[in-house]
C-alpha cells in the first residue's frame, strides 16, 4: 500500500472512489471546511471531547479515552477514534456523527471496521461491537456488531483507495444524488 493512508480516506473511498482520485492522486483540495455542516460537526465534536469527560454511553464498564490517534503497522494507515471504553477483555468504540440521516451504510462500516482493526492491533483486545451516536436535532444511538467480515470489507475498502492511488487511473463512480452537494462536481465528468 501507499505511505501511510488514514481512515478518512477509505472512508471517502467507500463514499466516491473518485474522491480518492481528486483528493490523494490530482491533489485537488476539497476545502470541507468552509462548509456550515462540517464546521457545526467539528464544533460538536470538539464540545463532546472537552465535556463530561467521565460520562459513559452505557452500561459498559471501563475506562473511557477520548480522540484516541492510532496506527497499524500491519498495515499501514491511521485513525481517530471519537470515543473508546477499555474494558478487561474487549474495547467498545463509541463514534459520533452530527446527523439526522441515521444509516449504517458502507461508509460507516468501513470506518468502524478500520477503527475496530486499529483498537485492536494497539490494545491486544477484542472489538466486538460500536455505537454510533447521531445527534443533530435528536440524538439516537445505533449499535452495530464488529465481525470479521466488517473489518475484511474495511481493509478491502482500504486496498482500493491504495490501488487508485497507485495506478493513479480516474475509477469509475455512478452519478447520483450524492453528487449534487459533491466538492468535486464541477470538475468531475
Amino acid at each position: 500500500m501507499s505511505d501511510c493512508l488514514t481512515v478518512t480516506n477509505a472512508v471517502e473511498h467507500a463514499f466516491c472512489p473518485r474522491f480518492t482520485y481528486f483528493q490523494l492522486v490530482l491533489r485537488i483540495e476539497q476545502r470541507e471546511g468552509k462548509r456550515g455542516t462540517v464546521q457545526s460537526g467539528r464544533a460538536f465534536h470538539s464540545r463532546h471531547s472537552s465535556t463530561n469527560k467521565s460520562y459513559k454511553i452505557k452500561q459498559f464498564y471501563g475506562i473511557k479515552q477520548t480522540e484516541l490517534l492510532l496506527y497499524s503497522k500491519k498495515y499501514s494507515f491511521s485513525g481517530k477514534i471519537d470515543e473508546a471504553i477499555e474494558a478487561d477483555d474487549q474495547i467498545l468504540i463509541i463514534e459520533r456523527k452530527y446527523s439526522d440521516y441515521i444509516v449504517v451504510g458502507s461508509t460507516l462500516k468501513t470506518q468502524l471496521g478500520l477503527l475496530a482493526i486499529l483498537a485492536e492491533e494497539n490494545t491486544g483486545k477484542k472489538v466486538k461491537q460500536a455505537i454510533i451516536v447521531f445527534d443533530k436535532k435528536e440524538r439516537i444511538e445505533v449499535q452495530v456488531n464488529i465481525t470479521e467480515k466488517t473489518k475484511q470489507n474495511a481493509l478491502l475498502m482500504l486496498k482500493k483507495t491504495s490501488h487508485t492511488i497507485e495506478t493513479g487511473n480516474m475509477p469509475y463512480s455512478k452519478h447520483d444524488n450524492r453528487c449534487l452537494n459533491c466538492c468535486y462536481r464541477k470538475i468531475c465528468p
